[in-house]
């Protein structure tokens, strides 16, 4: 078993907190468009504050990562990466697929993450070399060599409106709105995959752990795994809209979906 080097019980009580915090607020807030459309709220910010404050108070010597305030602290030091409402638009309108996001990285390894879904009280855990878990129970991906009529895969956002899925007809798509919640979801066998595209590190820290945990891998449509190490310094670039697709599942669907899945 791997020593961890912070402690998942810290993280756990912080997204559970920040997430209670921000729960009385959920679809009783104003909001603001960023330059790319997408929300942001006060909730959002003071949740990143929150949650950046603490962990530097526990590590010090730790570099942050925040989808509000961006990166700050020591680039060769193991790094914490937080969305502080991963579904901001869901929280606006008081859909309950939102979450608070923490998952620490060192040279490109997701090492441990916590993500927190205040409105159904689901906690998903991981450690590296240690397991994932939701609520107390272990993860387990469900894999499989095809999709029947019913099974939910899930789109993001952006997918879902550019991805021809005429080969596999009949399948129940699935777009949440909160990547990190159907990334693990996907971990946790709920849904037999997950295509994305353009999130970020801040966004699947927490979630790839839970996912790597659960025996899922994490691979771009054209068939290569990511690079973590350039996945993580790439978050901060400009969107390109001919960016490649990101696929997040246990391996056999995978290579399932990248024999049957194109661009529009």
């Amino acid at each position: 078993m791997l020593e961890p080097i912070a402690d998942i019980e810290l993280v756990k009580g912080l997204v559970v907190e920040a997430g209670k915090r921000a729960l009385s607020r959920c679809g009783a807030v104003a909001c603001e468009r960023k330059a790319d459309a997408s929300l942001v709220t006060e909730v959002d910010r003071e949740t990143e504050r929150f949650i950046s404050d603490e962990l530097a108070r526990a590590y010090p010597g730790f570099g942050f990562i925040g989808e509000e305030y961006g990166r700050h602290g020591d680039r060769n030091a193991p790094l914490w990466a937080c969305d502080p409402i991963d579904g901001t638009t869901n929280f606006v309108f008081g859909l309950p697929h939102w979450c608070v996001s923490v998952g620490l990285v060192h040279q490109g390894v997701p090492l441990l993450g916590a993500l927190y879904l205040p409105c159904l009280d689901e906690l998903f855990w991981a450690v590296r070399g240690q397991g994932a878990f939701c609520n107390g129970v272990r993860l387990h991906a469900q894999d499989r060599d095809s999709l029947q009529a019913e099974d939910p895969l899930c789109l993001t956002s952006t997918p879902v409106k550019l991805v021809d899925l005429t080969l596999i007809p009949g399948t129940a798509l699935r777009c949440l709105g909160s990547v990190a919640a159907e990334v693990a979801y996907t971990a946790r066998g709920n849904l037999c995959a997950t295509v994305g595209q353009g999130e970020g590190i801040v966004d699947v820290a927490a979630a790839l752990c839970l996912a790597f945990e659960a025996g899922c891998e994490f691979r771009y449509l054209s068939g290569p795994p990511v690079d973590l190490p350039a996945f993580v310094e790439a978050y901060g670039s400009p969107y390109r809209p001919d960016k490649d697709f990101l696929l997040y599942g246990p391996p056999r669907m995978l290579a399932y979906l990248q024999r049957l899945l194109r661009r529009r």
